[in-house]
């Protein structure tokens, strides 16, 4: 089974109390950039919610799509990722090393990877460290890649955010060596409006945890205020632009449907206010 390290809370700094539009007044020395970790085909009904009114006009399809993360670099704090794509082990199989019977009927999608696309071999080749992971969920496309990297990084995810593990049924134990694990608790952060809750990671305002349950519990978004460009990572809070396009919510598979539908309506909101920022799709090209 699945290794499942403790949880303690992230160590949150000063929260700022300004609105967005004096966030986006100071940026930072903040820079991200999108790294491909592989592939996967599967049925577009997974990403975008079909029964939707909005989505009557969309068919169903199978589609291949990218499987990314994002590397932060701050000029004080240092390097991080936002999620890790895939593990190494998906040069090999298209399982991975998902583990358990019911492993086919869990994971229904064509995993691919090139030989040095995973994430560890890609920094190691550049000669990049990094001093932790920013987890926008824990499905095994975003948090497989944890697994080949060093075991002493500080691993965040959203409060409540379960493994995603069925025993020995369905399991990838990409947390194997891992003793904690840590939690953005959002219940006593107030909504930085038109989203919910948004928590100052390192307290300068160039990075934010966006609180978007709905496609899974603990669901997190991250917005990266940089000098040169503001940036949205919608994760799977919206997998592809022709979601974000109609208003039309992530589908198959969601924790909350309802919830879902809420979240994408208040990054839809918030790029409507400031059509600055740039949107990077959780699967989908920048």
């Amino acid at each position: 089974m699945m290794h499942q390290p403790i949880r303690e809370f992230f160590k949150l700094p000063v929260q700022s109390q300004n609105d967005w539009e004096d966030v986006f007044a100071n940026p930072s020395d903040i820079r991200i950039e999108t790294i491909e970790t592989g592939r996967l085909t599967f049925s577009n009904k997974l990403m975008i919610n079909l029964s939707h009114p909005n989505a009557k006009h969309i068919e169903e399809e199978e589609l291949t799509i990218p499987v990314y993360c994002h590397l932060i670099q701050h000029s004080v704090h240092g390097n991080f990722l936002i999620d890790t794509g895939l593990d190494r082990s998906f040069q090999f199989d298209v399982y991975g090393n998902i583990q358990g019977k019911r492993r086919e009927l869990l994971w229904p999608l064509k995993s691919y990877q090139d030989k040095g696309q995973d994430i560890a071999t890609q920094l190691l080749l550049r000669n990049i460290e990094i001093k932790g992971v920013f987890l926008s969920h824990l499905h095994i496309d975003h948090v497989a890649g944890v697994q080949n990297l060093p075991k002493n990084l500080q691993i965040i995810v959203g409060k409540d955010e379960p493994y995603h593990c069925s025993g020995k049924r369905f399991f990838q134990d990409h947390f194997k060596g891992i003793e904690t694990i840590y939690e953005i608790d959002f219940t006593s952060i107030k909504d930085k409006k038109p989203v919910g809750p948004s928590v100052d990671i390192f307290g300068d305002g160039s990075l934010w945890a966006i609180s978007t349950s709905g496609h899974t519990q603990g669901h997190v978004s991250y917005l990266v205020n940089g000098k040169e460009q503001i940036t949205l990572l919608t994760g799977d809070a919206c997998d592809l632009e022709l979601g974000f396009k109609n208003c039309v919510g992530p589908g198959l598979g969601c924790y909350s449907i309802d919830s879902a539908q809420k979240s994408i309506e208040q990054l839809i909101s918030l790029v409507k206010i400031f059509p600055q920022i740039k949107v990077i799709f959780g699967h989908e090209k920048p």
